[in-house]
């Protein structure tokens, strides 16, 4: 480009704008002199007027990127050369309104497309979102309680007004790329034999938790959806004077999946092996009494030490309190703490011999011992406690509501399984600080214009 002609349209975009923002500030000071306000509408005024300035200014400016004259062929996708067509307008919705850019399009005889370089180097397509609002839209898809939420904090905030199915398809976009770049990352692995590279130096210990939470699909009714945790502990002061320390997860980060248990665990593996977990590692698995948990971590965790949750294991005992001794009274607590306390000392033999007395008393005595029975090994808590070991599964709990609950099972709320996953797996990487990372797997929108060539025989029909 010519140095002159570069410098010309620079001076006149600084002068168009300077011009721009001194009738604005002047129009702000008669403005705000006019009649006493308050500083909220203030705020807005300066607010609205800033919004204009900016969509005006992105305008202006973006020409700039491009050459003040177009050039009469550029290298076409396909290898050959495409010839200028013509001038032609694209709308982009952006952060600040809808604009408009005139750039040039190129014709390729080669393969009878059109295209426009400046939307490749600019990373836009015609008629559709810039890349900075497809993520917030995205991120308010996936964290507001409804899309129609999400466009209307949208406006709020970003003065810019979209329909509710934006934001449902902006989330849902995403969410289909982040699962199949789990997809990707564990086929690579399962054809290389070679676990996926560690994001991270290995942590002493790691903790891998799981479960399931129950969604509203279309046609199919409630269907499961597996977490999992990755994470590693703190020990703090305890607030509890019965206890000196407490351990607390940190570092947290989730995998979610609308999936059979042979899928997610394989990516809950391939989340572990991003966190530093090898075969060596130091792994300890929590998880209730699903068999399809414990058939997660033998295939993946061989290794790991497994721990049955203290609390789902204290809830069997309650229940078969209450199923012998009825809703209160002193005898039903007694008995309780009685086997509370020899299963917090590891004597899980002795709280199936005591519960076998009563097994006509009803299922819920039955379904204690066939659980006691067949979690034993995973349940010798003096040993756990004795090498610092978490053994509650609060993280894997308040994963649950998180990732799934607070989205997806709000009233009324009936899901497309992709859909459903989608959402699920976007505020999987938001809570797990990869928000970033997915932003940069994102490609760049493209539209393509392909000529309408018509065949032989309208072509003789005209002539």
């Amino acid at each position: 480009m010519d140095r002159t002609i570069a410098i010309d349209r620079s001076e006149a975009f600084v002068q168009a704008m300077t011009e721009r923002m001194t009738i604005l500030a002047r129009t702000l000071s008669a403005w705000v002199q006019a009649e006493p306000r308050p500083l909220q509408q203030l705020e807005e005024q300066v607010v609205t007027l800033l919004h204009d300035l900016g969509n005006a200014m992105l305008t202006a400016l973006l020409p700039l990127a491009a050459p003040a004259r177009p050039v009469p062929d550029v290298v076409c996708a396909c290898g050959q050369r495409a010839c200028f067509q013509r001038l032609r307008p694209a709308t982009i919705t952006t952060l600040l309104g809808r604009l408009t850019l005139t750039r040039a399009v190129y014709y390729c005889a080669a393969c009878n497309h059109s295209h426009a370089p400046l939307d490749t180097q600019l990373q836009i397509a015609a008629g559709g979102l810039s890349a900075g609002l497809h993520e917030v839209l995205a991120l308010l898809g996936a964290t507001q309680d409804s899309f129609a939420q999400a466009t209307s904090v949208l406006e709020r905030l970003c003065l810019v007004q979209l329909c509710p199915n934006s934001a449902r398809a902006a989330t849902e976009d995403l969410g289909a790329l982040l699962v199949e770049h789990s997809e990707q990352i564990v086929a690579a692995a399962q054809q290389s034999h070679l676990p996926p590279d560690a994001a991270c130096s290995p942590p002493p210990r790691v903790y891998v938790s799981m479960d399931g939470v129950l969604a509203h699909i279309h046609d199919t009714g409630f269907k499961e959806l597996k977490t999992g945790c990755v994470y590693t502990t703190r020990a703090r002061p305890s607030r509890k004077p019965s206890k000196q320390v407490e351990l607390r997860a940190v570092s947290q980060s989730y995998v979610a999946a609308l999936a059979d248990a042979e899928t997610f665990g394989w990516q809950l593996w391939a989340e572990a092996c991003r966190r530093g977990v090898r075969a060596d590692s130091d792994v300890v698995v929590i998880g209730d009494g699903a068999h399809w948990i414990w058939n997660v971590a033998d295939t993946h965790f061989p290794q790991a030490t497994q721990i049955v949750d203290w609390y789902h294991a204290s809830e069997y005992v309650w229940n078969a309190a209450t199923a012998i001794f009825g809703d209160g009274g002193e005898k039903r607590k007694r008995w309780a703490k009685q086997q509370l306390d020899a299963l917090w000392d590891g004597e899980v033999g002795k709280v199936v011999v005591r519960l076998e007395r009563y097994r006509s008393k009803g299922e819920a005595v039955s379904d204690a011992i066939s659980y006691y029975t067949t979690h034993q090994a995973r349940m010798d808590y003096p040993a756990y406690r004795t090498r610092g070991l978490q053994i509650g599964s609060g993280t894997i709990e308040s994963a649950c509501k998180q990732l799934v609950s607070a989205r997806l099972k709000l009233a009324g709320m009936i899901w497309d399984a992709e859909g459903a996953e989608a959402v699920a797996v976007v505020r999987a990487w938001l809570k797990s600080d990869r928000w970033q990372e997915a932003m940069r797997l994102r490609p760049p929108p493209r539209r393509v214009y392909r000529r309408q060539v018509a065949a032989p025989e309208a072509l003789a029909a005209v002539t």
